[in-house]
């Protein structure tokens, strides 16, 4: 809590001085509070206020707020920047976050950047790049250490002094003529063995590394599994190219989280990378299209119906409550599926248990609220038979919604489809015409049987 205080009381000062408009007082500030804290700050602040803010920081610190920035508030001070001021923040910069930086840059924007970097740090950046920005060479960090079997732990120490702060050090990669990695050498053993000896008397060889075009989110699973604060990154033939490390998979897990809820909620992450209205719009458009035309589609069933089903107007009361619970039991398996799979604790031999066990654990829940529904229509005073339709269709339209809710995100997995999109309007869309059409067709046969 006091935290919580100490911050809320240093950004009231950091306003003060915005409204001062002291600029060199405001650089000073600036100087005694961290770049990650500032960069939090800017959300609570106006457009020119964070203009401001970025004018008087330095390099090294701009870099660092332009990393930790929301999406949308990076792209706007980008905006403001000239090439060679996202160049010189750049040089700041660790190899992977310049290279995410001048990525969300356009095309044209980016090639002017890279133009004003040294040869060196161009090089580098370029071949970054040329990488899926979801691959593991799209995450990874080139500057790593690496040296020859031959090289001595006191070799290392010394190569370990020389590196900056943005390289890789959780440990030394040992690595033939050619580049081909060979072993690793964790950084506690490096310090417990003799400064003597020879690395490649002291490296682990069955080391674990994962291809450079390796998608991120199998490499945040091995990073978790094995507990590594690094793993390598590896070409075709085996020569080392980075590595990515625990705070790069941090970030990915905290990406892919955001992008499956938004697919959840029918939209994408792509909308954070603009304060615009427009551009929001654009994203959930084309989901909420989808659900108005299921919608009608659910309407264009009752039509069908209207004139079929005996004691309509009794039946269609119940309607809501029908759509209502095929969609939240749906929500319910999607839900639980997409975690599980996101999780990897659903392996591909146990997608039928798990699509029946949704099955049977809807079709008890169904049969619950089906009798609750039944007593609702006999305490209206509805003619029994209905309160029959009702309670048999709501058990048997939950476990419909159940085994699509289940089953959708299975497939799309298997087809290579991220499946959280099956959590999306699109199911609670077709939920809503597969409920309404069990439930009119269970009560034609009912009412038209029995009645």
């Amino acid at each position: 809590m006091a935290d919580l205080e100490t911050d809320s009381g240093v950004l009231r000062e950091l306003r003060a001085l915005l409204r001062e408009g002291e600029e060199e007082a405001l650089a000073i500030f600036l100087k005694l509070v961290r770049p990650e804290d500032i960069a939090d700050w800017l959300d609570e602040l106006s457009a020119e206020d964070r203009r401001r803010i970025l004018a008087a920081l330095d390099e090294e610190s701009a870099g660092t707020v332009l990393a930790d920035a929301t999406p949308s508030i990076r792209a706007e001070l980008l905006d403001e920047l000239s090439p060679e001021e996202v160049a010189r923040i750049a040089e700041t910069m660790p190899l992977d976050e310049a290279a995410d930086l001048i990525g969300d840059l356009e095309d044209e924007e980016g090639e002017e950047v890279l133009q004003h970097l040294g040869d060196e740090d161009e090089k580098a950046l370029r071949d970054l790049l040329e990488y899926d920005e979801e691959s593991a060479g799209g995450i990874m960090n080139p500057n790593v250490v690496a040296l020859e079997p031959d090289a001595t732990v006191d070799d290392a120490v010394a190569r370990l002094r020389t590196v900056g702060d943005d390289a890789v050090t959780a440990a030394v990669y040992v690595v033939d003529a050619s580049g081909r990695l060979l072993g690793v050498v964790r950084l506690r053993n490096l310090v417990t063995a003799r400064p003597g000896a020879r690395l490649g008397d002291i490296m682990e060889r069955d080391v674990i590394s994962v291809p450079v075009e390796a998608d991120q989110e199998d490499v945040a699973d091995i990073v978790e599994k094995y507990d590594f604060l690094a793993v390598p990154v590896v070409d075709a033939e085996g020569r080392l190219l980075g590595a990515v490390s625990v705070d790069d998979i941090l970030d990915v897990i905290e990406e892919e989280a955001s992008e499956d809820i938004y697919k959840m909620a029918g939209s994408s992450s792509a909308e954070e990378e603009s304060e615009s209205i427009l551009h929001t719009a654009r994203y959930r458009f084309p989901w909420l299209l989808i659900c108005l035309a299921g919608t009608q589609l659910s309407t264009t069933v009752m039509s069908l119906f209207s004139h079929r089903v005996p004691l309509f107007d009794q039946i269609s009361i119940f309607t809501p409550a029908i759509m209502a619970m095929g969609g939240n039991t749906s929500l319910q398996s999607s839900t639980t599926t997409v975690r599980r799979l996101a999780l990897d604790t659903l392996p591909k031999n146990r997608y039928p248990i798990h699509v029946v066990r949704e099955i049977l654990t809807a079709l008890i829940m169904g049969l619950g609220c089906g009798i609750a529904e039944a007593v609702v229509a006999l305490a209206l005073g509805h003619n029994p038979l209905v309160g029959v339709a009702v309670g048999l269709a709501m058990a048997m339209g939950m476990s419909a919604a159940s085994l699509l809710g289940a089953s959708m995100p299975l497939i799309l997995d298997l087809l290579g489809i991220d499946p959280a999109v099956a959590s999306g309007p699109l199911v609670s869309t077709i939920n809503d015409s597969l409920g309404l059409t069990i439930y009119f067709t269970v009560a034609t046969v009912i009412l038209m049987q029995f009645g």
